[in-house]
């Protein structure tokens, strides 16, 4: 499929940019002061704009090659005030008085229908993922889609499909890619500089207890239907819908052991190609909540051991191991998180890469990561080259997370095969890698 940056009829009023007294059109419309004019910038559909949307806005601003053009939202609240928060952005940007160009749906698929899109950002709950996803992909459109890729294993089958099909470009939100501590602690571990790794160690924040509540009526404006989407619906109440009730319910996200897991198990089979490509066998034990609403694991201890004798451990942090991922080779160890890098020996952190080693992909320098992140998913959409974490990846990384919830809730090991997306000979497991999901929400 053709991708090509569609051009803007942007003077004969797809945006209308108004001041008092004659229209005197600013030099940034016109592409002066480090400014793409309108017919070049990449137009962008926001499906989301809670925390996690508000986010991605706010990364976007630094970069002069965009525009958000549409927000699709649920909850008509928050998407009017994140559509007068992206107006007034571009009207400052654009020195006008005002701007009118950000258009808000209560229904996503009224934006995957305009073809004056270019790219959409994916950021609603895990449970909408799969569905979100595919039906972009199938209307031509770039993603942007944040982590984890899927909520069930088998619609990350499907988008891994889809995308070679389409010849999208995926943008995976797994930021720490695009942080250079995480890029430099996957060199060492890739090129040899840690000696043979026998064991990588991986620790994510936990999950907790969400107190049930009485069920209510949805606030005005809040379409509770379309916000369940796949998800089997439920009365509406108003912890089930906000931080953490809707990363702590399976029916909406595996819990924090895939949700926040896949951040540090992506850099894992970053640094090491192995622990994604290979099969494996997983065992471990968990701890799930006795009240409330949350059923997913607050707790958990897990083993891959690989046929090579690699192991990973994958635990909830300080249980017992530090946040962030570990390599341990035979040479040293280098540890990362969001907070920094250490290793084994100083000198490790100070090696300058042969040009016969391996060079992870770099995003464009920017001191924020999510800004970072962003800025490389623009490059790639105009170049149609791969961007820092590719749909594939993100499957591969979610899917880690997935398979040890699945393995936690069977109470047994398993042996998982990557390759084939299967578990080998366990049907009662591979019946697990799916679930029925609600009309019409379904890929």
């Amino acid at each position: 499929m053709n991708h090509s940056i569609s051009r803007r009829r942007f003077l004969a009023g797809s945006l209308a940019v108004s001041a008092a007294g004659p229209l005197v059109l600013p030099s940034a419309v016109l592409g002066k002061e480090g400014q793409l004019p309108p017919s070049e910038r990449i137009t962008i559909g926001v499906f989301g704009v809670g925390n996690r949307g508000r986010h991605s806005l706010n990364a976007m601003r630094p970069l002069p090659d965009h525009q958000v053009v549409a927000i699709a939202e649920a909850r008509r609240d928050r998407g009017e005030s994140a559509c007068q928060m992206t107006e007034q952005f571009y009207a400052e940007r654009l020195g006008a008085g005002s701007y009118s160009g950000c258009k808000l749906y209560g229904d996503f698929r009224e934006v995957l229908a305009r073809d004056d899109i270019d790219a959409v950002w994916g950021t609603v709950p895990d449970h909408w993922h799969g569905c979100l996803y595919s039906r972009a992909i199938e209307s031509g459109k770039d993603i942007y889609g944040e982590k984890p890729l899927s909520r069930w294993i088998a619609q990350g089958v499907k988008l891994k499909t889809l995308v070679r099909q389409y010849g999208t470009i995926f943008q995976v939100g797994l930021q720490q890619r695009s942080d250079p501590k995480f890029r430099l602690a996957c060199n060492l571990a890739r090129n040899g500089y840690l000696g043979k790794i026998s064991e990588v160690q991986v620790a994510v924040p936990g999950g907790t207890v969400i107190p049930a509540v009485p069920p209510c009526d949805p606030p005005e404006g809040f379409d509770w239907d379309l916000w369940t989407g796949p998800a089997p619906l439920f009365p509406f109440d108003p912890r089930r819908v906000e931080w953490l009730g809707l990363y702590m319910i399976s029916h909406y996200c595996a819990g924090f052991i895939t949700n926040w897991g896949v951040h540090h198990l992506d850099i894992a089979g970053w640094g090491l190609p192995e622990i994604f490509e290979k099969p494996f066998e997983i065992s471990g034990r968990g701890i799930l909540p006795d009240s409330g609403m949350a059923d997913t694991w607050i707790a958990w201890q897990m083993q891959m051991r690989y046929e090579s004798g690699l192991v990973m451990n994958f635990c909830n942090t300080g249980n017992p191991y530090e946040q962030g991922t570990r390599f341990i080779g035979d040479e040293g160890w280098v540890h990362v998180n969001r907070a920094g890098i250490k290793a084994s020996d100083e000198k490790l952190l100070q090696i300058t890469l042969k040009d016969g080693d391996t060079h992870l992909h770099a995003s464009p320098a920017w001191a924020d990561t999510y800004t970072a992140h962003t800025a490389d998913f623009f490059r790639s959409v105009r170049t149609r080259k791969e961007p820092v974490c590719p749909l594939p990846q993100g499957h591969y990384a979610t899917t880690l997370g997935n398979v040890s919830d699945i393995c936690l809730r069977l109470g047994r090991k398993l042996k998982w095969d990557p390759q084939n997306d299967c578990f080998v000979g366990d049907d009662q497991a591979n019946s697990m890698l799916s679930r029925a999901e609600r009309s019409p929400w379904t890929m």
